[in-house]
């Protein structure tokens, strides 16, 4: 008998940009491309979540559910703008729980 039915993968990424992006911006822009790409219901599968923010580092934890983890490597990695602002998302690291991903960054 499994303990929970969705398994969840927490990608490490940080934006990298001459222009300072905001929490608010960065998930829009996430939402815009998984939506462009994938569509509503690729959206809907996906789960998508910025568990956390980080300002000075422009930075963040995004959880996605781990059977769409190529297709949501793939949206971070079409994201060239937001705000106007030409922009370059890194994936960082990629962990199965959060507690993990943050001893190791």
């Amino acid at each position: 008998m499994p303990v929970r039915d969705v398994r969840r993968r927490y990608i490490y990424s940080v934006v990298e940009s001459e222009a300072n992006i905001s929490e608010s911006l960065f998930i829009s822009a996430i939402f815009d491309k998984v939506h462009f790409l994938y569509g509503v219901t690729g959206t809907t599968a996906m789960n998508i979540r910025v568990i956390e923010w980080d300002d000075e580092k422009q930075s963040a934890i995004v959880r996605v559910n781990h059977n769409k983890l190529n297709e949501m490597r793939a949206a971070l990695a079409h994201m060239s703008e937001m705000g106007g602002a030409k922009v370059r998302v890194d994936i960082r690291r990629v962990s199965g729980t959060i507690k993990t991903l943050k001893s190791k960054i």
